[in-house]
């Protein structure tokens, strides 16, 4: 029994060894399988790049955009933007668009510029107040200005130099027509 029962182990041994040569082989055809599956895999990320890439970078370019215009937005709600507030009489006559404070170093030039679209005819004087955030009164600018219904334009409000225009949380605009 013991004979026999070595023969059947040697005889299992023999035949579960594999030669160099045999295990070179299967090596090589595993690798080949796995460079088989890897290649199919970069086939079809190209063939979805061939088909879906445009979508792809639609998708990209309209984030990027996105990104765009939340840096504007973020820009027209900072600091320079100017927080106008208009009496009742104001607002049945105009409506304010675009707003910005201006600071030129080079000419020291102080001034708000607003985007006004005209509802009716208008010939009088605009003022603009600048005020803190204590509600106090910090500068004003005048101007005299004529339009017509429906039009609109960019009128730019000078202060005097020593007015600190960083300091100013809201500006009151007025306008009084001229008596004829």
């Amino acid at each position: 029994m013991r004979k026999l029962l070595s023969i059947v182990t040697l005889s299992l041994l023999l035949t579960s060894c594999m030669s160099t040569e045999e295990k070179k082989i299967k090596a090589e055809e595993e690798g080949n399988a796995l460079v088989s599956i890897k290649s199919k895999l970069v086939k079809g990320a190209g063939d979805a790049l061939k088909t879906d890439g445009k979508e792809a970078l639609e998708s990209a370019s309209e984030g990027v955009s996105e990104a765009f215009k939340g840096i504007t937005s973020g820009y027209d709600k900072s600091i320079n933007q100017a927080k106008i507030v208009p009496d009742s009489t104001f607002s049945k006559t105009f409506e304010i668009g675009r707003t910005q404070k201006v600071y030129s170093d080079t000419t020291n030039s102080k001034k708000v510029s607003v985007y006004l679209v005209s509802n009716e005819n208008f010939e009088g004087k605009i003022k603009l107040k600048a005020f803190d955030q204590s509600d106090k009164e910090i500068g004003r600018s005048t101007m005299k200005l004529k339009v017509e219904e429906d039009e609109a334009q960019f009128f730019d409000f000078e202060f005097d130099n020593r007015t600190p225009l960083l300091q100013a949380t809201y500006f009151m605009i007025s306008g009084k027509p001229t008596v004829q």
